[in-house]
């Protein structure tokens, strides 16, 4: 919609959806002149179309400023379209994207009780077959998927999980020291993505980025997974597609990066 302009149809559905859309890009409200200018309608029909819009809810006015805001009908409309995305249903095609561009497996996670849990992979198209089943767990702290949804808690959260899970050595990479995975979780949080270095398999690694709801709560996160030489090979172009897809699954789940919370148990 935001490529046409409003003014360019008769349709008042069409404008009035605009008018939506530009206010819900204005952090601070925003005014009758204002919203004529971007929208490039008249000031009449802007006006309007906001008492219409306000007299079922989806705009309010400050009395005070006599800008315009998002309703709340609007974000109840909004809400309940986000409680109806399903989590694999919007990772699905990114997930398909990741493993055709790196050849490798693409899974995705979702945290529980210190460990990890498959809920979804796409098989890559190489000849190389990473046999976690759906379903399966493993410790969050050792690999890709569990360090990135990690790194987003708070350090409370993270000291109670450590405190009642360990941080048990399976290879000779595995993180097995409190303060140096505290320092590992940081790298995460600025990098934006979670690197596993055959921290529980040896030969196998992955890079992983976290995935954030509307709420700004981490609730999962989605990896490339395979061969150590594999991933490490093509080690940038797969974390800026992680990242780049990471996001757009957030993105669909309504995330705003502004909104961002750092979860706590």
């Amino acid at each position: 919609m935001s490529s046409n302009l409003p003014g360019k149809t008769s349709s008042t559905l069409e404008r009035a959806l605009f008018i939506l859309e530009c206010l819900s890009k204005k952090k601070g409200g925003g005014g009758i002149s204002e919203l004529s200018e971007t929208t490039q309608l008249p000031k009449s029909t802007i006006h309007r179309i906001l008492e219409t819009l306000q007299t079922y809810g989806f705009v309010t006015q400050d009395p005070d400023s006599d800008k315009y805001f998002i309703g709340l009908k609007a974000i109840e409309i909004g809400m309940s379209g986000l409680h109806n995305i399903d989590l694999v249903e919007a990772a699905q095609p990114h997930m398909h994207d990741l493993a055709a561009n790196t050849g490798q497996t693409s899974f995705l996670a979702v945290f529980d009780q210190g460990e990890v849990i498959y809920i979804y992979k796409v098989e890559g198209t190489s000849s190389f077959i990473m046999n976690a089943k759906l379903g399966t767990r493993n410790p969050a702290h050792c690999t890709g998927l569990g360090k990135a949804i990690m790194a987003y808690f708070s350090l409370e959260t993270v000291d109670q999980i450590i405190s009642e899970k360990g941080l048990q050595r399976y290879t000779p990479t595995t993180i097995t020291d409190h303060q140096e995975f505290l320092q590992e979780l940081s790298r995460i949080r600025q990098r934006g993505v979670a690197i596993n270095r055959e921290e529980l398999d040896e030969g196998l690694s992955s890079i992983a980025a976290p995935i954030f709801n509307y709420t700004g709560r981490v609730i999962a996160s989605v990896s490339v997974a395979g061969p150590t030489e594999k991933i490490f090979e093509q080690q940038e172009e797969i974390e800026e597609q992680i990242r780049e897809k990471s996001h757009l699954i957030s993105k669909r789940l309504g995330f705003v990066p502004s909104m961002r919370a750092i979860y706590t148990i």
